[in-house]
């Protein structure tokens, strides 16, 4: 071993002693982490993770049966009364149903450019072309495709373009659910950009589509109830179309088509968030997710780069932190005192609230902190009064959940250290691998 071998692995252990020592409650500006020389506790760190990396060979990969899914583009509070589809290649449109299968029945097919569907109040639909008209009962569906969807032609549907095709579902109130019914690998085309910045290193944007993929595939039916697998918003992943896709994102996408993040063959629970501020958190402390490959660990890539929300700062009142728990179904008066409580990383798990009559409420994981409208889980807080009034300062860094892949991490694991997509899933999912 050579010398300066030696004093990188002594480096790293007494950085590491230093971490451990801290008290929860140190500021997050002053961690030593940040202070390091950028690149050698990231590679010291990300080698002792590739010794607890799993090889796929021992485990006989469970198959993902997976091929379609059913993206709710307008569903709930969104939904509509009417909705336009537009083809842009000419070819005209096939209307018809969707079986249990997911697979397209074609009934008739129309020339028009456009067609529009209404929802009728009595919860029957309505397609027209404009010349011809066509009519299901109440609580049955169309579904509509452009002519050539197999072979790439794209639909627009309010300023945006889709692969796949369409499924109108009544709501309720006269209102129906919009679904864009797409192909696994063409879902996964129109996520990246969205989550993902398509300019961003090449190895970043394929770690972002396998944790895509991996999404999808382990919360099929996710949405069931509305007759959907997945939101195309935050509340799953964001999802729009093609419009923004460009060759290095669907390059990320088809170069690792088919393969899922795995944990001893099983699929895994996937999450990913903007940045976390120098450390994730276990899963069972933000989601109640006690899986093994959701455990939290202190991140020293970000600080390479210039991230979301790298340093925040939040004031609230005490009688709007009443109003936003009572909001929630949270009963409490004008909160006069704060008490977060600190995982081992520096991350709040936990959050008492107490007004002047003495009433407390503690609430745990990501509810914590995300009902009162903060950024994310790595914070302090202060407080002060003036005239009778409590104002509390929540001070922090970071966007997003902290749990599993950092963003903005990837970036700088990719664009700045060089690591691979397998060395960024590797490192935030921990004995996780690709296959």
């Amino acid at each position: 071993m050579t010398r300066s071998r030696i004093k990188q692995i002594l480096c790293l252990v007494v950085g590491s002693l230093i971490i451990l020592c801290l008290p929860h409650s140190t500021a997050l500006a002053e961690s030593p982490v940040d202070q390091l020389p950028r690149g050698l506790v990231p590679a010291s760190s990300l080698e002792m993770e590739n010794s607890l990396r799993e090889s796929a060979e021992p485990f006989e990969n469970v198959p993902v049966n997976v091929d379609t899914v059913l993206i709710g583009l307008r569903y709930d509070s969104t939904a509509v009364d009417y909705a336009e589809l537009y083809d842009p290649s000419e070819a005209g449109f096939r209307v018809g149903t969707y079986d249990e299968d997911r697979v397209f029945h074609e009934e008739l097919r129309l020339e028009s450019r456009s067609v529009s569907v209404y929802c009728n109040e009595d919860g029957s639909l309505t397609l027209t072309d404009w010349v011809n008209s066509y009519r299901r009962g109440p609580g049955e569906s169309f579904a509509v495709q452009v002519i050539g969807a197999e072979n790439g032609n794209t639909t627009a549907f309010r300023e945006e373009r889709y692969h796949g095709g369409f499924l109108f579902l009544p709501w309720e109130n006269g209102l129906m659910t919009v679904v864009n019914v797409v192909g696994l690998e063409d879902y996964v085309k129109g996520v990246i950009p969205y989550e993902m910045s398509a300019s961003w290193s090449y190895e970043a944007l394929r770690a972002q589509a396998v944790c895509a993929r991996t999404y999808a595939a382990y919360n099929q039916n996710a949405y069931e109830e509305y007759g959907f697998d997945l939101t195309a918003d935050t509340e799953s992943q964001v999802y729009r179309g093609v419009l923004q896709a460009n060759e290095a994102t669907d390059s990320a996408a088809a170069s690792t088509a088919g393969q899922f993040i795995r944990y001893r063959g099983e699929l895994c629970e996937i999450y990913y968030f903007a940045s976390d501020g120098g450390a994730t958190e276990d899963g069972k402390n933000v989601f109640d997710s006690d899986r093994p490959y959701l455990s939290g660990k202190t991140d020293p890539f970000e600080a390479a780069v210039d991230f979301t929300m790298e340093s925040w700062t939040l004031y609230r009142d005490g009688e709007t932190i009443s109003y936003m728990l009572r909001q929630e179904g949270y009963e409490i008066g004008p909160v006069v005192s704060l008490y977060p409580f600190y995982s081992e990383l520096g991350n709040v798990i936990a959050m008492t609230y107490r007004d002047a009559d003495g009433n407390s409420l503690t609430l745990t994981g990501r509810e914590s902190y995300s009902l009162i409208r903060l950024n994310n889980c790595r914070f302090t807080v202060s407080s002060t009064e003036e005239d009778g009034a409590i104002m509390f300062q929540f001070s922090g860094s970071g966007w997003g959940h902290n749990c599993g892949m950092s963003q903005w991490g990837a970036r700088a694991m990719a664009e700045i250290y060089g690591y691979s997509c397998e060395d960024i899933i590797s490192f935030y999912f921990t004995g996780a691998y690709i296959a």
